[in-house]
């Protein structure tokens, strides 16, 4: 079944070779472009670490900077959630927790656990425990949300408070989601646990 590419417009299975791996393959019966899948890059790995890099310095650095009757006030991604649990907000910090901060971080490491046991001849992780975690982590993972509504909090500040600025975190956090996006994207489950 590895040597066979199925024509997804006409549904004919054509076989391929190793002739066919470095050119362009074509479907004999409708002439449409075939594509198969190579094995797993190691990109998604690289985009992973990254990311998991980025996070470190994405809780270091403040997101946004308000001055407030000249009382400057900043907060970091992991003081958002610990402000909103002292503000008696539990459900939608504890929810903010798993969706902006666990979700996304083990995803990645879930990518990253994916790529060591490949590499291993002992199996720590079952594969359908690898597979099943890497979907679920995946869909719960909403960093991007929150970024929308940082940009939707800066632009009502705005009007009210005189000096509201992104700050380096912000920046370092656009550059996190481009990173996890892409060991998302990149990675491909079915390939690093055959």
């Amino acid at each position: 079944m590895n040597n066979i590419i199925e024509c997804f417009h006409c549904g004919l299975f054509v076989e391929k070779t190793k002739t066919l791996k470095k050119q362009k393959i074509k479907c004999p019966r409708c002439s449409a472009k075939l594509t198969f899948k190579n094995n797993h890059s190691l990109h998604s790995l690289y985009y992973a670490i990254s990311a998991l890099l980025l996070f470190i310095l994405l809780n270091i650095y403040p997101l946004i900077t308000l001055n407030l009757n000249g009382k400057v006030l900043s907060t970091t991604l992991f003081n958002t959630f610990l402000i909103l649990l002292e503000q008696d907000f539990i459900f939608v910090s504890f929810l903010l927790f798993f969706t902006i901060i666990l979700a996304p971080v083990l995803n990645s490491f879930v990518i990253i656990f994916a790529f060591i046991q490949n590499s291993m001849k002992r199996k720590p992780f079952p594969k359908r425990v690898l597979h099943d975690s890497f979907h679920f982590f995946k869909a719960w993972g909403f960093i991007e949300v929150f970024i929308v509504s940082i940009i939707v909090t800066y632009i009502k500040l705005l009007g009210m408070i005189s000096s509201t600025r992104f700050d380096i975190g912000f920046y370092i956090m656009l550059a996190y989601v481009f990173m996890f996006y892409m060991s998302n994207k990149k990675f491909n489950i079915k390939s690093v646990l055959e």
